[in-house]
């Protein structure tokens, strides 16, 4: 429910944003409307300033700017309208939204009540808990090659990663190294990251291509992501891809921009 509480609020931003910009638009429209008629299969237009005047002052074809003028004014009115209604309709929604829905009951009730009772849904709590307790074996590490460590001390495989963990559990994602998923037709991969969208309770994939100079590299990079797609794990749904080169590394904005997007 929260969810809903939280796209409607986006937009209504939107919608207000929209609103100004098309108030804006029809602040420096042309005075009158449109009207479309057609003659021997062509369409000929005519301006209406006398809302009397049904038949309007015909507009020559050289004019043909000023006719999408017209048009747009006549479309921007008609938008502006109809933002106008669900702008009302969202603002009544909200106002009456209850302060805790009907999930979240569980979470307002003593610890020890809690435990005697079955709820709709688990909270959070519970449900990030038991998510990250499922135990997993990672991919092992050669012998020959660096460490890394995470801030929690996890040992990862590249710098990028390091960046990409320390920012995940400064930010509160909860997320898992290199766990084990077995896609059709490929067998056993590990994303570098498994992380979960504790807002929507959506698991996501997040593999960072940390060599897209490397053409070798580059080729089984995307035989990788063909073989997510195949498994109808799309990039921007359930899966997350950060790239860099020697010449353009893996930033913390670029990270920040793709928590922001999927995972709060």
């Amino acid at each position: 429910m929260e969810e809903i509480r939280r796209q409607l609020e986006e937009r209504e931003s939107f919608l207000i944003r929209l609103q100004e910009e098309k108030k804006s638009s029809l602040a420096s429209a042309p005075p009158g409307s449109l009207r479309v008629s057609s003659h021997n299969g062509r369409a000929q237009y005519y301006q209406r300033n006398d809302p009397k005047d049904f038949n309007g002052t015909y507009i020559r074809a050289e004019n043909a700017s000023f006719v999408e003028k017209l048009a747009q004014k006549d479309y921007d009115k008609k938008v502006l309208r109809s933002i106008e209604q669900e702008l009302k309709a969202i603002k009544l929604y909200l106002s009456s939204y209850p302060q805790i829905c009907a999930e979240q009951v569980i979470e307002y009730m003593h610890p020890d009540r809690r435990k005697l009772i079955r709820p709709i849904r688990e909270t959070d709590e519970v449900y990030i808990g038991k998510w990250g307790e499922i135990s997993y074996e990672g991919k092992a590490f050669s012998e020959d090659m660096p460490e890394y460590y995470t801030s929690k001390g996890e040992r990862v495989r590249s710098k990028s990663e390091v960046l990409i963990a320390d920012q995940l559990s400064k930010l509160g994602v909860p997320y898992k190294y290199e766990c084990p998923v077995e896609l059709k037709g490929v067998g056993v991969v590990y994303p570098d990251f498994t992380v979960l969208n504790k807002v929507q309770r959506k698991e996501m994939y997040w593999e960072h291509l940390g060599m897209m100079d490397d053409i070798s590299y580059v080729e089984g990079a995307m035989r990788k992501i063909t073989a997510y797609e195949q498994n109808k794990i799309f990039p921007g749904e359930k899966l997350i891809l950060t790239h860099e080169t020697r010449k353009r590394p893996l930033n913390l904005q670029m990270i920040m921009r793709n928590i922001q997007c999927y995972l709060q």
